[in-house]
C-alpha cells in the first residue's frame, strides 16, 4: 500500500523526515495508515522489512471511497470484522463516517498503549497469520481484507480446538465475516502444508507458531499451537 511504502521511505530518508498520510481506501483509513507501522514485503513473507514511524497527521476523506470498486471496498471490511471481535462493537449499525472514526479510535487506543508491539498491540494481528500465508501462497489472488476474513474464521476454529471458545462463538465468526460480504473458506487450490509452512515465518512468531486467538479473556496471543490442531482447523475452514 502507498501509505506503507511512503511511511517507510520517510523513516529512512535523512534518518527520518515528517510526513502526512492521506489514505484513500477503506483499508488504509481503518487500519494501514493508523499506528506508525511501515514496511515492504519480501518474497519470503509480508512486512519483513520496515520501521515504526508515526505520521504527523492522518487525513481521512470518506468521499474518496465512492471511487472504489466493490472488491477494494471489501478489503477494508475485513479489518472492520476484526474490530468487531476485538471490541464487540456492531460497526454495521453505524453510518460510514462514524464507522471509520470508530475503527480509527479503536486502533489508536491499542497503539497508544503499546506502540512498538511489545505486548497488547499484537491483538491487532487477529486473523492475520493465515491471511498473510494465503496472500503469499496464492500469489495475492485474494486481497488483504478478503484474506483476513478467512483468517478470522480459521483463528476461531483453532481456538475452538484448544477449548478457548465454543461452537456458537465459531458460528458467530462465520456470520460476522459473511455479513461483510467476505468469504469464510480457504481457497481449495491452496495446499494446507504450504500455508502452515509459512506460519513460522510470520513476523510475530515466537517459540514456533504464534497465533492471536479469541478466548474467555478476549483476544490474546497464544504460542506453541500443535501442528495437528492447525491442520484440523484448516480442513474445517475449507
Amino acid at each position: 500500500m502507498v501509505t506503507d511504502v511512503a511511511g517507510f521511505a520517510a523513516s529512512a530518508y535523512h534518518r527520518g523526515i515528517r510526513y502526512v498520510s492521506v489514505p484513500t481506501t477503506l483499508l488504509g483509513m481503518v487500519d494501514a495508515a493508523i499506528g506508525g507501522k511501515t514496511g515492504v514485503n519480501l518474497p519470503e513473507g509480508k512486512n519483513l522489512v520496515g520501521a515504526f514511524w508515526q505520521p504527523s497527521a492522518v487525513l481521512c476523506d470518506t468521499e474518496t471511497l465512492a471511487t472504489l470498486p466493490p472488491r477494494e471496498y471489501r478489503c477494508g471490511s475485513g479489518e472492520m470484522a476484526k474490530y468487531h471481535f476485538l471490541t464487540g462493537d456492531d460497526l454495521g449499525a453505524l453510518d460510514l463516517d462514524a464507522r471509520v472514526a470508530r475503527c480509527v479510535e479503536i486502533k489508536a487506543e491499542v497503539v497508544s498503549s503499546d506502540e512498538r508491539e511489545g505486548g497488547r498491540r499484537a491483538i491487532l494481528n487477529y486473523g492475520h497469520t493465515l491471511a498473510h500465508a494465503i496472500e503469499i501462497v496464492g500469489d495475492y489472488s485474494l486481497r488483504h481484507g478478503e484474506a483476513v476474513g478467512v483468517g478470522l474464521v480459521y483463528a476461531a476454529e483453532v481456538a475452538a480446538r484448544l477449548g478457548r471458545i465454543d461452537a456458537a462463538r465459531v458460528a458467530q465468526h462465520r456470520a460476522v465475516v459473511s455479513g461483510y460480504d467476505l468469504s469464510t473458506t480457504v481457497p481449495v487450490e491452496l495446499a494446507t502444508e504450504d500455508l502452515i509452512a509459512l506460519f513460522a515465518r510470520d513476523k510475530k512468531a515466537l517459540d514456533g507458531v504464534t497465533f492471536v486467538l479469541d478466548g474467555p479473556n478476549g483476544v490474546e496471543t497464544v504460542t506453541g499451537v500443535a501442528p495437528e490442531i492447525l491442520r484440523d482447523a484448516m480442513e474445517a475452514t475449507r
